[in-house]
């Protein structure tokens, strides 16, 4: 399995460590503009490869075009947001960058399917697929604040993260969704298990220290990025083996009165190819609040388009 990762930055890194840890990974492909950034980074990682005893080919390169018949190429490059930059203000940033991946890396990658991580995530995944007509083109949406409300509701009940079964859909930003409606502990609904238990939850409390937590990570560390990378291995993972496991990553789904589809978060089955998604399983509220969710989205994507167009 041929991987490729466009952008070496701080979650670029991470994410190529991770990866190597992954034993159907025979060939990595690391893709960075910055002259000598991609190439001393892969001695690092073949350096981490001999004390794992492994074997992967890792190609580096600092013109995009260069990469090719990559089976999963993960897009990470992009300008992270500054305090002063509104979320337009990004938007527009990263869709220069966009375009210029989609001109670049995706005529020898045809064949691929792309997963875009640059923000705004879900508004960039939808220009990277207008621009390429690829076939497969996904966002890693919400499924690293799934991880995040997964550990926040597990702190709170004092479980184990692995008897929560939860997840976040909508929007990686803003107008994400908490699913509580879906939410488990070790099998049991959750208003169930609260209820036998005799505990109460503020469940505006449990979202606030989700939507919170990135922006204390990174006034301290100044970003994230071990989180987003174990987040994407999980999205590679379930494409590279087929496992159709259930995660809420972000596909172009119909969102009324919209006209075109809008990639939006959903807990989807994933696999080589995209299955159903929880969306019929939903509350109406729930429902309400991803199509709000989409109508954003779709209004950074087409301010990010017109962008493009004239530039």
């Amino acid at each position: 399995m041929h991987i490729g990762i466009v952008g070496v930055g701080r979650v670029g890194r991470a994410l190529a460590y991770t990866l190597i840890h992954e034993n159907y990974i025979t060939e990595l492909s690391l893709v960075d503009i910055i002259p000598n950034l991609s190439m001393v980074f892969s001695e690092e990682l073949r350096h981490a490869l001999a004390s794992l005893g492994r074997e992967i080919s890792i190609n580096h390169y600092t013109n995009p075009s260069d990469m090719t018949n990559a089976d999963i190429v993960l897009i990470t490059a992009g300008k992270p947001r500054t305090p002063d930059m509104t979320r337009r203000d990004l938007a527009h940033v990263n869709a220069r960058i966009i375009k210029g991946i989609a001109e670049s890396v995706f005529p020898g990658n045809k064949e691929a399917r792309f997963i875009v991580v640059t923000n705004p995530v879900d508004a960039m995944a939808m220009l990277f697929k207008k621009l390429t007509r690829a076939e497969f083109v996904i966002s890693s949406g919400t499924h690293l604040d799934t991880l995040r409300f997964k550990v926040e509701l597990a702190r709170t009940l004092g479980v184990p993260v692995r008897h929560v079964e939860t997840y976040v859909a909508g929007e990686h930003g803003p107008n994400s969704v908490f699913l509580w409606s879906l939410t488990r502990v070790n099998g049991i609904p959750l208003h169930q298990f609260l209820h036998e238990k005799g505990i109460s939850l503020n469940t505006s409390d449990v979202e606030l220290k989700v939507k919170e937590i990135a922006r204390q990570i990174i006034s301290v560390l100044g970003g994230t990025c071990y989180g987003p990378a174990a987040a994407f291995r999980d999205i590679v993972r379930a494409i590279a083996l087929n496992t159709c496991r259930i995660l809420s990553i972000a596909s172009p789904i119909k969102v009324p009165d919209i006209p075109e589809e809008v990639m939006v978060s959903v807990p989807q089955k994933i696999g080589r190819n995209l299955g159903y998604t929880l969306l019929q399983y939903l509350s109406d509220e729930e429902k309400g609040l991803i199509y709000r969710a989409g109508k954003a989205i779709y209004e950074t994507y087409l301010s990010a388009l017109r962008h493009v167009e004239q530039s």
